[in-house]
């Protein structure tokens, strides 16, 4: 059972929200305080549908 995704609106009115609780302003605009968040995000995970090691035939086992 897979987990559905948060919806991008409700994320983004808690993001303001928390940051206007915290004194901040509602956007962040600083392109170096970007750059940086964006090198402490994970990446998204890849899926066997983009990676081509995954569409070599692989022998099957015996049971």
């Amino acid at each position: 059972m897979g987990l559905k995704p948060p919806d991008p609106a409700a994320v983004r009115a808690w993001i303001e929200r928390t940051r206007v609780a915290q004194g901040l302003p509602p956007t962040l605009e600083d392109p170096v305080v970007i750059a940086r968040l964006v090198a402490l995000l994970p990446q998204p995970r890849q899926t066997g549908s983009i990676r081509s090691g995954s569409k070599a035939a692989r022998p099957r086992k015996a049971e």
